[in-house]
Formats: structure tokens, C-alpha cells, sequence
């Protein structure tokens, strides 16, 4: 075996070649996992941007549901004693300055009607619920994950948390047939 310099340089040029691929490769792969959490965290930023505005729909949405349902049953209430309120009910059950129970309502107030409306009202708020508890669920997911500050969540919850604070309704607990206790368990 004959051993040259050529060869010793040649050996120690391909020991750099290989020693700098296998940095370089390392390098490259922490970059690509501070690229891919960056690029996780800002997913997470902007998903939450987006929930925070479907909260906000959901909110609008039940407090309008609810406020509609608390309509039906004043509407009840008057058709039983033979319905001299209804145009003022109907004109006074208001959302954000408009009567909502009037174009809800339709002004055909019977019995039948009632009865129809009442349990349409009933779907529309079970679904807002079923969408609240879709986000709830997702917004602990990412709680649990830690890839986010608490104070952002935290800002999220609250405006959950306010859902039933800004209505006008008097009595929520009549509203829905959900248990008043279980819904503030789960929006907080």
C-alpha cells in the first residue's frame, strides 16, 4: 500500500466535503423546525382570530334566539287571554333596534304557528349551542397544546363568558331547556 500526499489530501478533502454536508443538514434541519413552528404558531394565531369572531357571531346569534324565544312566550301568554297585546309584542321584541319577532313571526300568530315557531326557535338555539360547544372543545385543545399565551385564550373567554351577561332578556332560565348551570361550565 502506497500512501501519497496527493491521497492524504484527497482523503481529508472528501472527510470536510462530507463533515460540512452533515452540518449543513443539521443547520438546515433547525431551520426547518423553527420554520415549521413558526409557521405553527401563526396558523394557531390566526385560527384564533377566527374564533374569536365566530364567538362573537354565536353571541349575537343566541342573544337573538333567545330574545325571540322570550318574544314566543310572551305571545303565548297574550293568545291565551285572547291575543289584544300581539301587535305590540310584536313590534316591541326588538334586537339591536329592529323587531326581530315581528319578521320572525311573520304576523300569523295562531296556535299552530306558535307551536311551529317555538320549536324552530328551539333548533336555532340548540344549534348555537352545538356550535359553542364545538369551539369550546377546540379552544381547550389549544389551551392544552401551550402553543399559545394564556393571556390571548384568556381574552377569548371572556368574551365567551359575556354571552349571557349583555342580553336583554329578564329570565334566561326560561328561554332554553338546557340547564343554565351547565351552560356557564361550559363557557368558562
Amino acid at each position: 500500500m502506497k500512501v501519497s500526499i496527493d491521497g492524504i489530501l484527497g482523503t481529508a478533502r472528501k472527510i470536510n466535503s462530507q463533515k460540512e454536508l452533515e452540518e449543513g443538514n443539521q443547520n438546515k434541519k433547525k431551520a426547518d423546525v423553527k420554520m415549521d413552528s413558526v409557521s405553527i404558531g401563526s396558523r394557531i394565531n390566526t385560527r384564533l382570530d377566527a374564533m374569536e369572531t365566530e364567538f362573537r357571531e354565536i353571541q349575537s346569534s343566541l342573544t337573538k334566539n333567545q330574545i325571540i324565544r322570550d318574544g314566543i312566550e310572551q305571545l303565548w301568554a297574550d293568545f291565551k287571554k285572547g291575543g289584544q297585546e300581539q301587535q305590540n309584542i310584536l313590534k316591541n321584541v326588538t334586537f339591536e333596534g329592529t323587531p326581530v319577532l315581528k319578521g320572525f313571526m311573520a304576523e300569523n300568530v295562531t296556535e299552530q304557528a306558535l307551536n311551529e315557531k317555538r320549536d324552530t326557535n328551539t333548533n336555532m338555539i340548540n344549534e348555537d349551542i352545538g356550535r359553542l360547544k364545538k369551539l369550546q372543545v377546540e379552544l381547550d385543545n389549544i389551551m392544552a397544546s401551550d402553543l399559545v399565551g394564556r393571556d390571548r385564550l384568556s381574552g377569548i373567554m371572556s368574551n365567551v363568558d359575556s354571552i349571557f351577561s349583555r342580553s336583554e332578556i329578564t329570565n334566561i332560565d326560561s328561554i332554553s331547556n338546557l340547564r343554565p348551570d351547565a351552560v356557564m361550565r361550559l363557557i368558562k
